[in-house]
């Protein structure tokens, strides 16, 4: 790394729909930019972006890969950021500590539903975006449509480069900016048969720049044009208070238009000085400058099989040397940092030191987590940590060897360290340990790591539904009674107990009206206990019983054979049998459901929603994506992302959460008791 100021640090991500060539832009900047010998291909497995097995053999992104590089008198942290769902999150997380972003378009499919939801989590965010449409030759490729799937989601596209030919006879790009041609070949005149729809283009661009600034506005309502330089300054503050989306055309396999790309990452999207400065905790600017206190942010968690976890800061303020000792503001806990790390694909280079924009990795910090904010040892304020993403479906999950299960749990730990999106945790209703990830093949893509990283095999199940039991009727003076006389001291208690149904969600509520001393005081209590006991298995299915409201209403003792375990279990008995005479019935999870589908899905979306017993409250146009909103039975959804991904030719996104629970029609209620029944029979 050159001692480069953080005027000339860029740190951006490549952003967009999984499978629309992200990783082929990223190769192919590399390699124009000398950081790389050769171009590398995913498809031929040669990518230094795309390095990780898992990522070779399904051709995809499912981790942000960095790699940092010199070019030019500049110094730039490239984040090739994954387009899948299941995935989409680790790359949101490191946004947050990067300057802007490129938004990569497929040429033949335009704007997708991941195109969509990153450009509006950018432009949320305030991350200075461009976008560049790649796979101008491919056959099926049509820029004016990718173009206008770029202003279906409102996000005023302003075209910069357009391709020269189409589809396989695409011989390279027109800067209409500066208007000259770019080929394999390099710099040229603009071909002749291309000049008018160059022309138009930069008068487009021009008028479409003016618009962002009052003063070029007038000058070009007065006199028709403006100078290149103002042109230039126009489109920079343009691209980064996010009025307009400067648009690029590059065949990424072929290296066309990738120059143009590097220069508009150079020139538009902001350096680590020029950026919106990042606040601390108190909301004030944090200056960046290398003698102002150390802050810093960590975007990301590797797990290396050779230089164990690996943190990635993005130095915020001040200079970070090795051997230095800074504080995890966010655990509150003091680290001694070994040696720094850039990051460049799989590889790891040693540093001297780090300042601000500069991103690298530090091995083996025992508090720090992916979005903690760190900080100078003594003195100055922190920054906010990073917000996590949090899954939205779970798989029960179980070694598949018995004496394995410390060992995968371990390993799993391990993971859900390097990636905070995933959770591990145990449902204490069922008893199951849950895997929660963002999606069917995050999950499933975590099992597989498991295995090649640490060895372990584990079986995943479709999680169990958390049904509940409720009753639907009152039932009065239902005896509870314990009487044993076994020639000894016996066991004596009878209570009378009220059941009735309480509103969805209260729980249950134990009321004490006993007078007279029917039953003693310090015996009162049992009974509470033991009907708290009963409403751990209901009459039904045997799930936890809830929102009822027991009323213990009399009872009797005696002086000798009544004791707490004697009212315990005749409050046990009493409420087992109040529940029976109440009309039991069975309480199902539903789930708050939000899909994102591309709009000509709606129809078949809802349609099978309706068929899995959903209610679709409302659907709203996001752009170039149709947001359904419903509500939906938990047991419905337990493979509702493979039938998305089948509806949808896998445009489909979806996530949910519980909302509350219903009662369950009359063929599920029989169903699941009929289950019971069978799992008790076997045991």
């Amino acid at each position: 790394m050159k001692d480069t100021k953080p005027s000339d640090t860029h740190n951006f991500a490549l952003v967009g729909h999984s499978g629309d060539g992200k990783t082929s832009v990223g190769e192919a900047l590399l390699h124009q930019a000398g950081a790389t010998a050769t171009l590398g291909s995913v498809s031929a497995g040669t990518s230094v972006l795309n390095f990780l097995p898992e990522e070779k053999e399904r051709q995809t992104t499912i981790t942000s890969a960095l790699y940092s590089f010199d070019a030019g008198g500049k110094h730039f942290t490239l984040v090739d950021a994954p387009g899948d769902s299941n995935f989409q999150a680790d790359g949101q997380v490191a946004l947050h500590a990067l300057d802007g972003a490129v938004l990569v378009v497929s040429a033949d499919h335009g704007a997708k539903v991941g195109t969509d939801r990153m450009f509006r989590f950018c432009r949320e965010r305030g991350i200075p975006l461009i976008a560049v449409i790649n796979g101008i030759d491919r056959e099926r490729a049509d820029w004016d449509a990718a173009v206008a799937s770029l202003e279906k989601m409102e996000a005023n596209p302003v075209v910069v480069s357009f391709p020269i030919g189409s589809t396989h006879d695409v011989s390279g790009v027109v800067d209409v900016l500066q208007m000259k041609a770019y080929t394999a070949a390099g710099e040229g005149e603009v071909p002749a048969d291309l000049a008018d729809e160059a022309t138009a283009a930069h008068e487009k661009l021009v008028e479409s720049v003016a618009e962002c600034d009052d003063a070029l506005l007038e000058k070009y309502l007065e006199q028709g044009e403006l100078a290149p330089d103002e042109v230039l300054r126009g489109l920079c503050a343009g691209t980064r208070a996010g009025r307009i989306l400067p648009v690029f055309a590059t065949a990424a396999t072929r290296e066309l238009g990738t120059s143009r790309l590097h220069w508009a990452i150079s020139h538009l999207l902001p350096s680590a000085a020029e950026r919106t400065p990042f606040t601390d905790a108190e909301g004030q600017a944090v200056p960046s400058e290398a003698d102002a206190p150390f802050r810093a942010l960590v975007l990301k968690t590797i797990i290396d099989r050779y230089a164990g976890t690996l943190s990635v800061l993005r130095v915020v303020s001040g200079t970070l040397r090795p051997e230095s000792t800074v504080r995890d503001a966010t655990a509150d806990h003091k680290e001694r940092l070994s040696k720094l790390m850039l990051l460049r694909g799989a590889e790891h280079v040693d540093v001297p030191e780090a300042g601000p924009g500069d991103i690298v990795a530090v091995a083996k910090l025992k508090s720090v987590k992916t979005g903690h904010a760190l900080c100078a040892e003594k003195g100055g304020s922190a920054l906010p940590q990073i917000p996590i993403p949090q899954g939205v479906i779970s798989y029960a999950i179980s070694a598949k060897s018995k004496g394995d299960e410390d060992k995968v749990f371990t390993a799993l730990g391990r993971l859900v360290e390097e990636d905070p999106t995933l959770h591990l945790g145990r449902d204490p209703m069922t008893g199951e340990f849950l895997l929660t990830g963002r999606g069917e093949l995050h999950v499933r893509m975590t099992v597989s790591k498991l295995q090649r990283m640490f060895g372990v095999e584990v079986e995943l199940k479709t999680p169990k539904v958390p049904y509940r039991e409720t009753i639907k009727k009152r039932a009065e003076n239902v005896e509870g009674k314990l009487k044993k006389q076994t020639g000894g001291k016996g066991m004596f208690g009878v209570c009378y107990l009220t059941v009735e149904p309480l509103p969805r969600g209260t729980g249950i509520e134990f009321v004490d009206e006993i007078v007279g001393g029917a039953i003693p005081r310090n015996l009162i209590p049992a009974v509470e206990k033991g009907i708290q006991e009963a409403c751990v298995h209901g009459p039904l299915a045997g799930y936890p019983v809830v929102d009822v409201r027991v009323r213990c209403i009399d009872g009797k003792y005696h002086t000798v054979d009544s004791n707490e375990m004697a009212f315990k279990l005749a409050g046990s008995f009493g409420f087992k049998a109040a529940l029976e005479q109440a009309g039991p019935t069975l309480l199902e999870p539903v789930m708050d459901l939000h899909v994102a589908v591309p709009a000509q899905h709606v129809g078949d979306v809802m349609g099978d929603l309706s068929s899995r017993r959903g209610r679709v409250g409302s659907s709203e146009a996001k752009g170039a994506t149709q947001v359904i909103q419903a509500q939906v039975p938990m047991s419905e959804m337990l493979e509702y992302a493979s039938a998305l991904t089948s509806i949808t030719g896998g445009q489909g996104e979806f996530h949910m959460e519980f909302h509350h629970y219903d009662e369950a029609p009359s063929q599920v209620r029989e169903r699941v008791v009929a289950e019971a029944q069978a799992s008790k029979t076997q045991h």
